[in-house]
């Protein structure tokens, strides 16, 4: 519980943080790429905007394509990944009850690499829709992550401090955005559970059956 002493907001990344988007992102853009004969190395990408990402890969493997064609292809991605999310998507491992304990207690708010509109399906999918105010998504700021942009236009929709703020990210670029914020990270990556946020003991994590009490 220390770390949430003295906050009274705290911002999640979503792609990774909340749930595990990175397969069904990775999929969706070797579905679109492979009648190019490429193959995605996700993990280069992740966190990329669609459009930048798509860029990227295909001048590294040599193709050549002019803005309406990485267009096209940025679209059926979407497309794509919004039908897998739909069929797929789960929350990862004790995001709902700690989200659930921590909500009437925190103001939550969520700043994330992703399309809105993408960002805004997967929350209904997980029950989650409006339990963040505000929303930033890709489509709301000029500078991607490690620029501090988006959460400093997190800090200033809330009057929030950026030391009564905590941050939940999964990538090496959200982690030094929020740092140029001026606001406290919070690695999720392995091994972090989110039972070790409330000094709860490893054994008795959401996934063993225990569940937090208000």
């Amino acid at each position: 519980m220390q770390l949430l002493q003295d906050r009274s907001l705290l911002i999640f990344d979503f792609d990774g943080t909340l749930a595990d988007t990175s397969p069904l992102h990775a999929q969706a853009f070797n579905q679109v790429l492979a009648p190019l004969g490429v193959r995605v190395d996700y993990p280069a990408i992740a966190g990329m905007k669609t459009r930048d990402a798509m860029e990227k890969v295909v001048r590294q493997n040599g193709v050549r394509l002019d803005s309406e064609g990485l267009e096209k292809l940025s679209v059926e991605k979407q497309w794509r990944v919004r039908r897998l999310i739909e069929e797929r998507l789960v929350p990862l491992p004790g995001v709902a009850d700690f989200l659930s304990w921590v909500r009437p207690r925190y103001r939550l708010a969520l700043y994330s690499s992703g399309s809105r509109g993408t960002v805004t399906q997967s929350l209904e999918k997980l029950g989650f829709s409006r339990w963040f105010d505000p929303l930033i998504c890709a489509d709301d700021v000029t500078a991607a992550k490690p620029d501090p942009e988006g959460y400093l236009k997190v800090l200033q929709l809330t009057g929030v401090a950026p030391g009564r703020a905590l941050v939940f990210e999964d990538s090496d670029a959200g982690l030094q955005a929020a740092a140029r914020a001026g606001i406290t990270a919070v690695d999720v990556r392995p091994p972090f559970d989110y039972s070790f946020i409330l000094g709860l003991p490893p054994e008795q994590t959401p996934a063993a059956g225990y569940r937090w009490q208000p």
